[in-house]
Order: structure tokens, then C-alpha cells, then sequence
């Protein structure tokens, strides 16, 4: 039976969507395609993206064409409609639905898939894929707050309304799990979602899309795989409202300067240059030392919010640094299936090269290499792959290369401070201002250090571990707006304010 408050989209309630497939559909995973309207859709034209553990070619992709995008937000439109009048509540089931049979029921197939295409070891891809559930879950009850002001005349309720078509642009690093966040806060919110993944990582979004097709009426949830032009198709696309964007920097601000010619709404997750800052009053110097390793080289250091740069207290420099190098030295690098392996390949040539660059830089210019080959800089010869050892430049120029820029890879520069007042002038001396670590025993003053940093997020005597419960967002050059949280869901709305006068 259809749930009494179920819409109706293209004739049938949303429950009873659900209710009638019962995930009918076979799941072929060497086969992908465009999802668009609810249905597959090839492309004449094709690519393949490459496991970057191995150098083989995988699967072919679709290479969507300007009529594919036009296609999507007409679909997108049609469905919005009845899609943004259905109950939160039914909304908010279908994404559980959704969330089961992608993470569950599929979990291990496509948790399978993001290691061939990320080359994540498997405790790496596993924390992703459950993850992602997770953010389904957590929206599950997650409500859109309304604010109401009255007096003898009137009452003024201020609430947040969807916006339309939502188009998620999506990094290469974490596939999933950075798409199911904009998809879940797009959904709940009433707004239909288009997924645009990564060219280097397209396969793991477009089959989870396919699933989703299971659980939500035509049109609500697209995905289009494609060339460098496809951004920039969305980006301009008059029928779409908002863009929310994670990547670099650089694309960000072109996606801003593009969205301003017709004033889309945009979220933008840049990088970051996060600091890690270690107290002189740390007691277990070996623990705090491997999560802060840990925290450097986590998905192979390919993490907006990896700790890029490490500063520690004078007091203990030399005894962290020595516990920092051994640990680092018994990460163990290798592929996917390898029992063991705790760093993967870095993603795609393109950064490979770039990653390279931080190695050359700092032994060109005499930098010490207390961690990772600096005769073969940094590369696992042995290896056939975009391998890199794990790589540590103790006390590089404050004004290097290695400490000004993002590596977005594994190797970390770390550096001595000799007050908290120079710790803190030193982290906040970046143009970015994404996350940040504070290592301190007195959690009172580790607190206060974090308030004074100038980024969207801290954690204390953590590394950098996002969660769908706290808001995703950076200052200065990291970011516009954010994901995750009550906030995540307010960015994918307009706010409306309702007068109404009392009859007399």
C-alpha cells in the first residue's frame, strides 16, 4: 500500500517505486553508462580511466554530449515539481532505502570497484563505502528548521525552500563518499541532483547512481560521466540553480566567475594546507606521533583535510620527530589486495608528476629526508604504479615550497615552534584555511589554541576525521559554504519569509 502522503511523479507514489522494484534490476559491473530520465544511457563516444595500481586500462565510460546535459535538467525539472512537494519524511526513507541497497546489499561490489579505480588499500575504500551509508542514515532525521516571530499584527515565518536542479561536481579522491554527501542534502532538501564524477574516477558514481534508481522516482537522481568540457556545460547550464563543487582551487574560482553570469548559487570545497600543531605537554609522544603519521598519510595523503604541515614544541621536537620517521618507515606500500598495505598508489599521472615535484623541489634545494627515498625520490622502483614511500622533510624553510603549497600527496614537511603564540602565527600564515589538529594533554588550552586558528575546522587530539554530523567548510581561499550538518542542508536551499497579516 502507497504511504497516505505519498506525491505522485510520472503516475506512480514514490513508495509504491520503491515497493515495485524490490531491486529487480541486474547490476552488470563491467558495463557503465549515463543515467538519465532513469534509464541507461550510452554514449557514441567512450574513455577508460586506468587502475592506477597497475597501469592496466579498465572499463569503458560514456563521454556525455551537450544534448546529454541538456537532457538531464529537462528531466530534472520535470521530476522537481512533485519530487520538492513529497513529505521530508518519504524523502528521507527513500534515501535510507537507497543507502541499504548501495552500501549493504552492493557494499562489497562496490567497495571492489573504488579500489580498481582509486587504488585505495582496503580498510581505506571499506571506511568510505560505510561511510557513505552513514550519511544516509544521519539524514534519515534530519529536519530543515523554521523560525517564527509574531506579535498583535502579524506573524513572519522564515523557512528554507529547495532551489531546483542541483549539479554535484565530484573529485577523484573520494568518490563516493563526497557525492553521497551533496546527494543525501540535495534529496532531503526537495531538490533533484545531477553527479558529475571525476573523469580519473568515473565508475564508482555512475554505477551507485544506477542503483539508486531502485529507490527514486525518474529524473530525481541523474549522473553523467564525460570529458573536460562537461563541467563547464553544467556550470553554464540556465535550467540548473546551484553548483556545489569539490576540488582545487584553481577550477573553483573559474567555477565562481561562470556561475556569476547567471548568479547560480555555489558551494565550493577547495583545498587546503592543514596544520597540525603538537604541545610540548603531549605524554605519549609514540602514540601521538603515529596518528599524527596517520594523519599525514591517510588515503595516501590525497585528502582536503590531511595534515599537511606539522608543527611541534621544541621541548619534544627530536623525540616526536624519531617516533614520527619510525612509523612512517613501517607503513607498508602496496596494491589494493595486498594483505597489510596501508598506502595505495597516488591516484592519476597528473598528480603523480605534481607530487614528484614537492620531492625534486626540496632535495634540489638540500632539504634533510628523515623518511622516503630520497635517492629515488620518493619512488617504489619495484613497484608498477604511481607508487611514492611515505616522506617526511624535517625543518624545511618556513618560506619552501613544501610548506606554502598543498601537496595533496604523501610527503609533509615538520617544523619546530618555540610558543604557542609563533605555532599559531605560523599555521594561520596561509592563504588557505580548511582544518587543523591540536595535540595537547590540558584539552582547555588545546581548545583555545584551535579558536584562534583561522580555518572551518579543528580537532583536538584527533587528526582530521570529517564526519556527516559537524559542518565541512574552509575560510579564506578553502572554500565558499560547505557540506555536512544542519548547515550542509540549509546550503542546498533558498530561504523564504512569509508575512501573514491577522484579519481584523
Amino acid at each position: 500500500m502507497a504511504h497516505p502522503n505519498a506525491v505522485h511523479v510520472n503516475g506512480t507514489s514514490q513508495e509504491q517505486h520503491v515497493l515495485a522494484n524490490g531491486f529487480k534490476r541486474k547490476i552488470d559491473w563491467t558495463s557503465f553508462a549515463n543515467i538519465i530520465n532513469g534509464e541507461p544511457r550510452t554514449s557514441s563516444k567512450t574513455y577508460h580511466s586506468i587502475d592506477p595500481s597497475t597501469l592496466e586500462p579498465l572499463w569503458e565510460a560514456p563521454v556525455s554530449t551537450s544534448q546529454d546535459v541538456d537532457d538531464a535538467v529537462s528531466a530534472a525539472r520535470a521530476a522537481f515539481p512533485s519530487w520538492s512537494l513529497t513529505p521530508v519524511e518519504i524523502r528521507a526513507e527513500l534515501l535510507v532505502h537507497f543507502g541499504k541497497l548501495a552500501f549493504h546489499d552492493n557494499g562489497e561490489a562496490l567497495t571492489a570497484l573504488l579500489q580498481r579505480e582509486t587504488g585505495k588499500p582496503a580498510f581505506v575504500a571499506g571506511i568510505e563505502v560505510a561511510n557513505s551509508y552513514n550519511h544516509c542514515t544521519f539524514h534519515e532525521n534530519l529536519r530543515l528548521p523554521e523560525e517564527r516571530w509574531e506579535d498583535d499584527e502579524k506573524i513572519i515565518v522564515t523557512r528554507y525552500v529547495p532551489m531546483g536542479v542541483v549539479a554535484a561536481i565530484i573529485p577523484w579522491n573520494f568518490p563516493i563518499v563526497l557525492a553521497i554527501g551533496k546527494i543525501c542534502a540535495g534529496l532531503l532538501t526537495g531538490n533533484c541532483v545531477i553527479v558529475k564524477p571525476s573523469p580519473f574516477t568515473p565508475y564508482s558514481a555512475l554505477k551507485m547512481v544506477e542503483i539508486a534508481q531502485e529507490s527514486f522516482p525518474p529524473g530525481v537522481l541523474q549522473v553523467l560521466g564525460g570529458d573536460e568540457r562537461l563541467g563547464p556545460w553544467l556550470v553554464a547550464h540556465p535550467g540548473i540553480q546551484k553548483i556545489n563543487f569539490t576540488g582545487s582551487i584553481s577550477t573553483g574560482k573559474k567555477i565562481m566567475a561562470e556561475c556569476a553570469k547567471t548568479l547560480k548559487r555555489v558551494t565550493l570545497e577547495l583545498g587546503g594546507n592543514d596544520v597540525c600543531i603538537v604541545c610540548e605537554d603531549v605524554a605519549d609522544v609514540e602514540g601521538t606521533a603515529a596518528q599524527v603519521a596517520l594523519g599525514c598519510f591517510f588515503n595516501t595523503g590525497q585528502m582536503c583535510v590531511c595534515t599537511k604541515r606539522v608543527y611541534v614544541a621544541e621541548g619534544i621536537y627530536d623525540r616526536f620527530l624519531e617516533a614520527m620517521v619510525r612509523f612512517t618507515n613501517g607503513l607498508k606500500v602496496g596494491r589494493p589486495g595486498e594483505e597489510g598495505v596501508m598506502v595505495g598508489p597516488v591516484q592519476n599521472e597528473m598528480q603523480f608528476e605534481k607530487v614528484k615535484g614537492f620531492f625534486k623541489d626540496s632535495l634540489e634545494n638540500g632539504h634533510t629526508f628523515v623518511a622516503g627515498g630520497q635517492e629515488a625520490r620518493g619512488e617504489v622502483e619495484e613497484e608498477k604504479g604511481y607508487f611514492l614511500r611515505p616522506a617526511i622533510v624535517d625543518r624545511p624553510p618556513t618560506d619552501s615550497r613544501i610548506v606554502q603549497e598543498e601537496q595533496f600527496g604523501p610527503i609533509v614537511p615538520v617544523l619546530s615552534f618555540s610558543s604557542p603564540d609563533a605555532a599559531i602565527a605560523a599555521a594561520n600564515d596561509s592563504d588557505m584555511g580548511l582544518g587543523a589538529s591540536v595535540w595537547c594533554d590540558d584539552v582547555a588550552r588545546a581548545e583555545a589554541l584551535g579558536r584562534r586558528l583561522d580555518v572551518g575546522m579543528v580537532y583536538v587530539n584527533s587528526f582530521e576525521k570529517p564526519d556527516c554530523h559537524g559542518y565541512m567548510s574552509g575560510h579564506k581561499m578553502s572554500g565558499i559554504g560547505g557540506d555536512s550538518g544542519v548547515l550542509g542542508i540549509k546550503e542546498m536551499c533558498n530561504v523564504q519569509v512569509m508575512h501573514t497579516y491577522k484579519r481584523r
